[in-house]
């Protein structure tokens, strides 16, 4: 008996997503299971109790499934995925009536790929190639969203000062930005 799953498990995010936009629900269970553990325990860092972890957790993948024709192709499915995730968490503290200003930037920053890269990986891989970054910028972008490293550990390891290192990254992400519409990220 061959395994149906099989081919799925090779594509990349990024393809799955595209054979869900065509209708195919396999693709979209591929796309849970292969994601589903990084969701989670970006979500379980952030908030206190696991109903509420559940809840948003829920939120997400119903907020891709409702989204999924606004995803393109020529993005990385991985930081679209992270603002999906991103959204449905500040939702969340809406909800609760929290002000955003009680809310620590760093506990709502993204990071793509959220949790830690294989040696294989490399954050460069989701930059666009004509993203216009210096060395530095991308030094910093890799650290923060590629190995989840605070302002401190990033200015440390750059050999600059926390408050640079914060530049660095606002400027980086700054010009990223101009790759991905807001609307295009729900």
């Amino acid at each position: 008996m061959t395994d149906k799953k099989k081919p799925y498990t090779t594509l990349s995010g990024a393809e799955l997503m595209a054979l869900y936009q065509e209708g195919d629900i396999e693709a979209f269970n591929c796309l849970y299971g292969k994601y589903k553990s990084l969701v989670y325990g970006y979500l379980y860092k952030r908030v206190n109790k696991r109903t509420e972890v559940d809840e948003i957790f829920q939120d997400v993948f119903l907020r891709l499934h409702h989204s999924r024709y606004r995803y393109k192709s020529e993005f990385s499915f991985e930081p679209w995925l992270f603002t999906v995730l991103r959204n449905s968490l500040i939702d969340y503290y809406r909800k609760m009536n929290k002000e955003y200003l009680n809310v620590s930037l760093d506990s709502l920053e993204i990071t793509p790929l959220a949790l830690q890269f294989d040696d294989k990986h490399k954050i460069d891989r989701l930059l666009p190639n004509d993203a216009d970054l210096n060395e530095k910028q991308r030094q910093a972008i890799e650290l923060r969203y590629g190995k989840d490293f605070s302002f401190e550990e990033i200015a440390h390891r750059l050999e600059t000062t926390s408050s640079n290192a914060r530049k660095l990254v606002s400027r980086a992400l700054k010009r990223l930005r101009k790759f991905i519409k807001p609307e295009d990220m729900i």
